[in-house]
């Protein structure tokens, strides 16, 4: 059997003004579930922490993460993330809302982000046997969250810079006006032989129609995900970087240890999602589980042969 754990905490960035609390203590935390519940070993876990976690840090640890697989239906790979999460424009139009979500490493650069493009890039070429498991205790939207008064936490997230911003925007717009010129011409075609009295109600279905037919060409096709994906948040929420039981912790990582201790670490992964969620509920954020729905009562981290 083949185990390995890269496990990412950043406090500390080269701007102060982005400083976390709890993202080191997440992964001393990381470190203890995974071996004494999953039998991971010191050796078989990479951590990274502040300034080790740099973009071509993280990279590195990916290579070595994701390589040398028993290809036995065995291994076991987990990537554990606790940093901000943030927006860049999309570069290569496969996002109808026109921004790629970001992981921020220490030495974040907003004119060289460290885009979901590229960590789907490392994940596809896992093995299908392969347990693969990614962990993102961070923010991957622009949106605000605003949790109850007496809590006290700061959202794992960045906002764009006003430049950052524009572009989107000029994206958004760019994407509109291309939508407005493919309905036009589709609804000529739709409405050919429609009755004049009945265009208002038909132009309604048509419009839906349309929007709906021009997002699926815009975006292209959708990679099929086969691993795991265990996110803090929705796309339009923040995760929490916040103080619990007298320490600064994600909010996501304490609500997922909180169930694995409960469990003594025999649970699935729709059992996990589901505990951390409601451990986590007094939080503005709801943990999100992604994997092919036949894995969802798979063990946490049990090897897929």
């Amino acid at each position: 059997m083949s185990k390995k754990a890269l496990v990412v905490g950043i406090n500390n960035f080269t701007r102060p003004q982005w400083r976390l609390r709890g993202c080191i203590n997440d992964t001393i935390e990381m470190q203890g579930l995974l071996k004494t519940y999953f039998e991971f070993q010191p050796e078989d876990i990479r951590v990274l922490q502040d300034q080790d976690a740099t973009g071509q840090g993280i990279r590195d640890g990916l290579e070595w993460l994701l390589s040398n697989y028993e290809n036995d239906g065995s291994d076991v790979r987990l990537f554990h993330f606790s940093s901000h999460g943030t927006q860049a424009p999309d570069q290569n139009q496969d996002e109808w809302d026109c921004f790629d979500e970001v992981i921020v490493p220490f030495d974040h650069d907003w004119d060289a982000p460290f885009r979901d493009d590229e960590l789907w890039e490392s994940f596809k070429l896992v093995p299908a046997n392969v347990n693969f498991t990614f962990i993102a205790d961070c923010c991957h939207s622009g949106s605000v969250q605003k949790a109850a008064n007496e809590l006290e936490f700061y959202p794992r997230q960045l906002y764009p810079d006003t430049d950052v911003v524009t572009e989107i925007e000029q994206l958004r717009a760019a994407r509109d006006d291309e939508l407005k010129v493919y309905q036009a011409a589709q609804m000529a075609q739709m409405l050919q032989g429609v009755p004049a009295d009945q265009w208002p109600e038909k132009m309604k279905e048509f419009l839906i129609l349309t929007e709906e037919q021009f997002k699926r060409e815009w975006v292209g096709i959708v990679p099929f995900e086969r691993h795991f994906l265990l996110a803090g948040c929705e796309d339009r929420q923040t995760s929490a970087d916040a103080r619990i039981e007298g320490q600064w912790q994600g909010a996501l990582t304490w609500g997922l240890s909180k169930a694995i201790k409960e469990a003594n670490g025999d649970l699935s992964y729709i059992d996990l999602i589901t505990r951390a969620g409601e451990n986590i509920k007094d939080y503005d954020q709801r943990p999100q589980l992604e994997c092919p729905t036949a894995l969802r009562d798979r063990k946490f981290l049990a090897p897929l042969g």
